[in-house]
């Protein structure tokens, strides 16, 4: 275990901050454009909101969203596909009030992009195993082990295997060792959407999970119906003298 007053001032202050999540396909999107003058910003939303209710520009109420498609792209009102896999919510975010101001509006427009399928995962030997979704898009692997109710008793602290899809389909597999004291400066210390963390037990556990073969279990059973017969044989021949 991790003695936290151990821990060095240095590797403290250089906690890796969490960054900004990049969008890849599959993710869906909420994307709203406000500015002061809300009638100018409508055509540029699937939905608006009013009061703590959102209604689309027509005015009946619904939930809409934006899909990222398999090439990374979204439709977006007025300015058509936008290819949004690969950068980062904030990158979007720029590039949409770069598109319309001052193209289609006289004030630079408040643009907020958020994920709404934002979602961890966490198998393998934890208490609660099972997809989390994570509203606020902040979640460190601390986080993550918590929400699965902790490592099971049996479950390797030290090996924690991440698997990380990136945008273009590309995957990172990193080893995670909950020990270590520089674990909170890791690259992988806050997770992405979709990362998968899978908790290996330990070996005693492992070697007693070994399945046996069913050709096996039916040899181990017919010899030992084999042997109550060689007994009952004996017993009786015992018997009769």
């Amino acid at each position: 275990m991790i003695d936290a007053e151990s821990i060095p001032t240095e590797v403290l202050n250089a906690a890796t901050p969490q960054q900004s999540p990049v969008l890849a396909p599959g993710d869906i999107l909420d994307i709203s454009v406000m500015a002061k003058n809300h009638e100018v910003v409508i055509p540029f939303n699937k939905r608006l909101v009013q009061g703590d209710s959102y209604i689309r520009a027509n005015g009946t109420k619904a939930v809409e969203f934006y899909l990222v498609d398999q090439e990374g792209n979204i439709e977006f009102p007025v300015l058509g596909r936008i290819h949004v896999a690969g950068k980062t919510k904030s990158e979007v975010e720029l590039m949409i009030q770069e598109a319309l101001y001052p193209k289609y509006l006289s004030e630079l427009p408040q643009v907020s992009v958020w994920i709404q399928n934002f979602t961890i995962s966490v198998l393998g030997d934890v208490n609660k195993p099972g997809m989390f979704t994570i509203e606020n898009e902040r979640v460190s692997i601390l986080d993550a082990i918590a929400l699965a109710g902790d490592l099971a008793i049996t479950g390797r602290r030290d090996n924690i295997l991440l698997v990380r899809v990136n945008a273009d389909g590309t995957k990172n597999i990193a080893r995670i060792n909950l020990n270590d004291k520089n674990l909170i400066a890791s690259p992988y210390f806050y997770l992405q959407q979709n990362d998968v963390l899978y908790v290996q037990p330990n070996k005693s556990k492992a070697n007693s999970a070994v399945v046996v073969p069913p050709t096996t279990s039916l040899v181990f059973s017919a010899t030992s119906i084999l042997l109550t017969v060689a007994n009952l044989i004996i017993t009786a021949l015992s018997i009769s003298k």
